[in-house]
């Protein structure tokens, strides 16, 4: 399931692509010429989303035995996240509404439209960001039971629980500074957006290693 995040980056190349950086009318003429890429690009944005949910299922039910409050908590933070990106998804299309409609005549200018555009692209960017906040937090709680667990290398555990705490650090810090810069957002997800796909990989290859987590637990006996 981690492997689902390709379709995350997928819908953000292919809506960047589209979108460019040009004025309001040329977006939308650009976006009317491409409607049915743009769509599949929302759509590879949703996927991703709903993915989460399976995903966060899988870690509980994996990390449950570690421990079953926080494997509870995690599962939570990452389904909150789920439903904001739904909603965050919601205002997307409707924005796609907004340039579809900015190609045909109607009672609104071109700069009323282009403000309303951009008021519901920030709304989007707004609920994206928070989705982010509520993954940061349970993807720590899920690496840090990784890590408790021994059930992979500590040194992926933690590569992911640390990665996770600096997503969330930039991500907050973007809510509290509005002029926080999309590199900087970037960075601040590189770590844990690297760790992500490589725990897959091991887990695919390799799996979970239960019998250090059984000597862990006799150990403490």
């Amino acid at each position: 399931m981690y492997f689902f995040t390709a379709f995350d980056i997928a819908g953000v190349v292919i809506l960047s692509r589209i979108s460019g950086s040009g004025t309001f009318l040329g977006t939308a003429h650009s976006i009317a010429a491409w409607e049915t890429l743009y769509r599949i690009g929302l759509l590879c944005g949703l996927l991703g989303t709903i993915s989460t949910v399976l995903l966060a299922i899988g870690l509980f039910v994996t990390l449950k035995p570690v421990d079953a409050n926080l494997a509870m908590t995690a599962l939570l933070f990452r389904l909150a996240e789920s439903v904001i990106g739904g909603v965050a998804s919601v205002f997307s299309f409707a924005n796609l509404q907004i340039y579809l409609d900015a190609n045909h005549p109607s009672a609104f200018s071109a700069d009323q439209m282009g403000a309303l555009a951009d008021l519901v692209s920030r709304t989007s960017a707004i609920g994206i960001n928070i989705s982010v906040v509520f993954f940061s937090v349970g993807s720590s709680i899920f690496f840090y039971l990784f890590l408790k667990s021994g059930y992979i290398p500590r040194f992926l555990a933690l590569w992911g629980m640390l990665g996770s705490l600096l997503c969330l650090t930039v991500f907050v810090g973007n809510l509290l500074l509005s002029q926080s810069s999309d590199a900087l957002l970037g960075i601040g997800a590189l770590p844990i957006g690297i760790a992500e796909p490589v725990l897959g990989l091991w887990l695919l290859i390799r799996g979970v290693n239960t019998r250090a987590h059984a000597s862990q637990a006799l150990a403490a006996a």
